[in-house]
């Protein structure tokens, strides 16, 4: 079956045209600090530590630095409990208070006052760091002016549904208020009842609601109500309403952030041993990720292979020339060469589509209103359906089709026709076409079923890799079936889209208060809208759905990143670019096949007049055609835009830079070669060879620039350079 996608609908361009960096999942607080615990006197050898607490960090005071990839070149703190008559760590450091001992750390309750006080009073008495710890105490208040108990809200403290239980409030003390935690936690905490026991309450500790038995109030009835705690990692923001507006700056000290998990386990071994020394880094995180490679060299193999396989019945009818050159030489019997009648490839014109000026300008107001469409009505669900239906197709064609013939062929097994449509559109359905689709359209559904039953499929290694294959596979059928076959539309084309990734990324931020269309788009209607600490303990929430990127593009997930994510390059950043890059693969395969039909050996140029020679490292890059610079220039381009993701730390029109490398080198290289005009209106060669092959135009005669074609007798025959494809079958 060779049909293919009707031309038209490739017409709407992939709507993630960023290459960026983007988190695959909003995460409330990164633990961007690690603790290295050991238990004991510090060792000479600094060998390994007894375990490593990660800990989130303040946005006030210093940040520990991490020195290579291990922090043993960070100094190492006593970790002590500040002083008793201040535990937690609120009164006024006064002039006469004892000062800590050198080279120590403070591990300090939450409660009462603000983060950065506990710290600058910490760097007061002399410390070095502060860390600070989530407590049950923490949750509760007391309003002095009506005199009554701020309990713990429901949801953002605990979650009833994770465990509950009832406790007599004769076990219970309230004494000072509004929490007394030494005679509470022991009942709240660990495996002493049944709702931090409870197998769903995940911090094994609960908070008392204020609800008892009977009534909502808590001044009646025999037992309270406790619920689980939420025991996560929290931001320590800075104290913006402290009346000290210097008090920011003054705060030098590092300050991380413990759960009560974490603290339990730290108190627990401070009274275990004599001495608990501690290292404070930041965690090791590589500058460039390694994705980033990956995802340059996958956009840049795609776009190359993508454009050579562009011009492949070019190259078919090269390779059937030159054996047809290479058995004439090899006979002796000239009346029987001359009896046979000249080659006359067997191919039928594809339903390709060339592309005009006025598509061109088109293709602005359909990307524009596809755009403007999936903004404000978000149909999202919609896309990923189609695009998971049509990359099906794609991979059947592209990637499934040529291995199953393979198989057919290995295992002689006859390609049978199932079902004669009498269609010109379906043609004969054969059993290769029955098996190769069924195979695709079933990779098509499963990846549609995680697209939209799991949260955050791109988590899921089939998802992402099978996401990539759709992909390749797309780039593929969509410049075989869309071509340029001129410098003119190419520029009109390029520079539209040019401007729209510039407008769409950069500029509509200031027309739609601040969000930018391409990236809320590209991510599915942007990040959640719920609180990231909501997010987080109730990640399912109508409000907390969506950052998730559309399917069109390559991703690669980040590796050995702690704060995930995945490197992205958008489909329409390889095929708009991939269209001038075809562009040229079928301009210097035309050009090839002419001067072998005209008596040469498909070489397009001398390596000895190279015009180029001042510009290129070596002339075998520039002289041999357009593909080669074209496809070095993306690669130059895409690596540009890379690195200006981490220069500017956003997501970047990719565009930006790929239209000015490749229009840019193509322009240059045919101003050098007096080609320009020719590539401009549409070059002669492709017009004429596209006669030969799907027309009745007969061959033309010799042309200047090609050698003769060497005979048998000629050294080294056909092994001087020649059309890769061409020389590779002759060899088989």
């Amino acid at each position: 079956m060779s049909t293919k996608f009707p031309s038209s609908r490739f017409m709407t361009r992939s709507l993630a045209l960023l290459l960026g960096l983007m988190s695959s999942r909003t995460s409330a607080v990164l633990q961007t600090a690690q603790i290295d615990v050991y238990l004991g006197d510090y060792p000479a050898s600094k060998s390994s530590p007894s375990y490593t607490l990660l800990a989130s960090q303040a946005s006030f005071g210093a940040y520990p630095e991490m020195i290579g990839e291990s922090p043993e070149g960070n100094p190492a703190w006593e970790l002590v409990l500040p002083p008793d008559d201040n535990p937690l760590l609120c009164l006024n450091i006064t002039s006469n208070a004892a000062a800590m001992k050198d080279n120590t750390v403070l591990l300090v309750p939450r409660g009462t006052c603000t983060f950065e006080t506990k710290a600058l009073h910490a760097q007061q008495l002399g410390a070095m760091g502060i860390i600070i710890h989530g407590s049950l105490a923490s949750r509760y208040g007391y309003n002095e002016s009506t005199s009554q108990t701020q309990w713990p809200l429901e949801y953002y403290d605990y979650d009833c549904s994770k465990g509950r239980t009832m406790i007599p409030k004769s076990s219970l003390s309230f004494d000072p208020v509004p929490y007394n935690s030494e005679i509470n936690d022991a009942m709240l905490s660990g495996r002493s009842n049944s709702c931090s026991s409870d197998a769903t309450c995940p911090s094994q500790a609960c908070l008392l609601t204020g609800r008892n038995a009977t009534s909502s109030s808590s001044s009646g009835g025999d037992t309270m109500e406790a619920c689980c705690a939420w025991d996560l990692s929290i931001f320590l923001y800075s104290d913006n309403g402290h009346k000290d507006d210097d008090l920011a700056a003054t705060v030098k000290i590092p300050a991380a952030y413990l759960t009560m998990q974490q603290a339990n386990d730290l108190l627990r071994d401070m009274k275990a041993y004599s001495t608990i020394q501690i290292v404070l880094s930041e965690r090791w995180r590589s500058d460039y990720n390694t994705s980033s490679y990956v995802i340059w060299a996958l956009g840049v193999a795609v776009a190359a292979a993508a454009a050579y396989l562009s011009a492949g019945d070019y190259h078919y009818v090269i390779r059937q020339h030159i054996k047809r050159q290479s058995s004439r030489s090899a006979n002796s019997n000239p009346a029987s060469d001359s009896s046979q009648p000249p080659v006359r490839p067997s191919i039928q014109a594809e339903d390709s589509m060339e592309l005009t000026a006025a598509h061109a300008l088109g293709f602005i107001v359909m990307a524009s209103s596809s755009l403007l469409i999936l903004f404000y009505f978000k149909i999202y669900g919609i896309v990923k359906l189609m695009y998971g239906l049509g990359c099906s197709k794609a991979v059947s064609q592209v990637l499934l089709d040529p291995l199953v013939a393979q198989a057919q062929k290995r295992l002689q097994v006859r390609n049978k026709v199932v079902w004669r449509t009498g269609t010109e559109d379906f043609g004969d359905i054969t059993v290769r076409d029955v098996a190769s689709h069924v195979i695709g359209y079933t990779f098509g559904l499963t990846w549609l079923y995680f697209a939209f039953m799991v949260r955050h499929p791109d988590t899921i290694t089939f998802y992402w890799v099978m996401q990539d294959v759709f992909g390749a596979c797309m780039c593929v059928m969509f410049l075989q079936t869309i071509r340029l076959n001129s410098v003119r539309v190419a520029t009109i084309l390029l520079l539209v889209a040019f401007f729209y990734d510039i407008f769409f990324v950069f500029v509509t931020p200031l027309l739609f208060k601040g969000k930018s269309v391409m990236i809320t788009v590209a991510t599915s209607g942007g990040p959640p809208t719920a609180d990231p600490m909501w997010c987080e303990r109730y990640p399912d929430d109508a409000n907390c759905r969506g950052g998730d990127p559309l399917p069109m593009l390559f991703t690669i997930p980040r590796i050995n990143d702690y704060q995930g994510g995945s490197s992205l390059l958008g489909l329409g950043d390889i095929v708009l670019p991939g269209l001038l890059i075809s562009f040229g693969a079928r301009f210097d395969a035309a050009k090839s096949l002419l001067g072998i039909l005209g008596g040469g050996n498909g070489l397009l140029n001398s390596y000895a007049s190279c015009p180029e020679r001042k510009y290129c490292f070596h002339c075998s890059v520039c002289s041999g055609g357009y593909f080669l610079p074209l496809v070095i220039s993306y690669a130059v381009g895409l690596a540009m835009a890379n690195a200006a993701v981490y220069w500017m730390q956003m997501g970047q029109p990719a565009l930006l830079y790929l239209v000015p490398c490749c229009l840019g080198t193509l322009t240059f290289m045919g101003w050098r070669r007096q080609e320009l005009k020719d590539l401009w209106d549409g070059p002669k060669a492709i017009r004429a060879v596209d006669n030969i092959i799907y027309g009745e135009m007969e061959a033309p005669p010799p042309t200047t620039g090609h050698e003769p074609l060497p005979s048998s007798d000629d050294d080294g025959g056909l092994e001087t350079p020649m059309v890769p494809s061409a020389q590779e079958d002759l060899d088989r």
